[in-house]
């Protein structure tokens, strides 16, 4: 019987773990609306558990304002055609996807226009 409870507990932990590490999109981003957004990729982070990039974006005041791109796993954007080298560090792109909560400068990315005309789909809108 002992076995079985730490057999029980040690599964429990890791359960738990990965319950505790995942988090909600709307805990994050607002899916009430859609922004655009254009700018240079700083950082590129194409790994698990989300593909993120850094965009530098000129606001209205023209100063340049950090925004974090959040995609899909890497798993999920290889299949719809996404590669680890397709956005890198420097490339100018346009954005479009589901803002963060409260003004913060975070970006649940639907659609990706590279500079040569090529689009990469993320994720399809809810409207």
């Amino acid at each position: 019987m002992k076995k079985i409870i730490c057999i029980f507990l040690f599964v429990i932990q890791f359960i738990s773990i990965e319950i505790h590490a995942h988090h909600s999109f709307t805990a994050e981003f607002s899916a009430e609306r859609v922004i655009e957004l254009s700018g240079v990729i700083q950082e590129v982070w194409f790994k698990n558990p989300h593909v993120r990039y850094l965009l530098q974006v000129e606001d209205e005041d023209d100063k340049n304002v950090t925004w974090d791109l959040r995609g899909s796993p890497v798993v999920w954007l290889a299949r719809k055609g996404w590669t680890k080298d397709r956005i890198k560090k420097g490339d100018e792109i346009t954005v479009s996807g589901y803002p963060g909560h409260d003004g913060k400068k975070m970006l649940s990315i639907i659609e990706v226009k590279l500079s040569d005309g090529s689009t990469l789909i993320d994720k399809a809108p809810s409207r």
